[in-house]
């Protein structure tokens, strides 16, 4: 049959090599028309060579090798093209989307260190839902929360409190009202009393920086995170919590998709 190619000739002319056409017949995406029982040589037409070109166009374009024999094992892969670059190009502008998001990020930490200031990084953290107590009140200055927290760890029994504490700060003063939120994780069962509530806080997807317990620190830390929320696409899904760790201070944002 002379109008068949041995396989280092299809892979010479079809401008790849007799490497990648084994792996293509291995994991069947190109198939030899026909291999000598005795040799094991393959042969290929040269109807095949537009079909491999196929193969190389879109593998080079970015579509994967699975996807592509995913495609090819359907009725009419080739009038499948048209959807088939549809969906690289979608896939490829959110990876465009993303790398630019990237790069505000870079620039903005960048200014920071150009400011003289230490870049504060920002990291994405899953909790799950926990059991607390808590105090929600009004306030008319940041101070009070400190004796909100006293007025809590007063009221619950020692054992039961756990080792998370922290506020959840439902308003701040840029809008107009104070509203904040004590709360402490459960070790156990608490009686219910009227000093405070008993609830369940929520699981989320956090965006998390550190600073020192200053007010100068803390400033910086929740402009850094507001930033990166922004520069990534996020929204606020509920209350900032802040979060003490001794003499460390975590910030989380509750952050969703914009």
């Amino acid at each position: 049959m002379s109008n068949e190619y041995r396989i280092g000739a299809f892979a010479q002319v079809g401008g790849v090599s007799a490497k990648a056409l084994r792996f293509y017949d291995q994991v069947g995406l190109l198939r030899p028309t026909r291999v000598d029982p005795r040799t094991r040589y393959r042969f290929y037409l040269p109807e095949q060579l537009e079909e491999l070109a196929a193969i190389v166009e879109l593998k080079n374009a970015g579509v994967s090798l699975a996807d592509i024999r995913r495609f090819k094992g359907r009725p009419g892969f080739e009038n499948r093209w048209r959807q088939v670059l549809h969906d690289l190009k979608r896939a490829t502008e959110r990876s465009i989307e993303q790398a630019n998001r990237s790069l505000r990020w870079i620039n903005d930490l960048l200014d920071q260190a150009d400011e003289g200031g230490r870049p504060i990084p920002i990291v994405i953290k899953r909790r799950p839902a926990v059991a607390i107590a808590s105090i929600r009140s009004r306030l008319d200055s940041y101070d009070e929360i400190d004796q909100l927290e006293k007025e809590l760890l007063d009221a619950l029994p020692r054992p039961a409190v756990g080792e998370l504490q922290g506020v959840l700060w439902h308003r701040c003063a840029d809008s107009g009202c104070i509203e904040g939120e004590p709360f402490v994780t459960l070790r156990q069962r608490v009686p219910s009393r009227g000093a405070y509530d008993l609830r369940e806080l929520p699981a989320a997807i956090l965006a998390c920086a550190y600073s020192s317990m200053d007010d100068d620190s803390a400033e910086k830390a929740y402009k850094a995170i507001s930033r990166w929320t922004q520069i990534k696409g996020y929204s606020l899904v509920g209350p900032k919590r802040e979060i003490y760790h001794d003499r460390v201070l975590e910030i989380q944002f509750p952050v969703g998709p914009a």
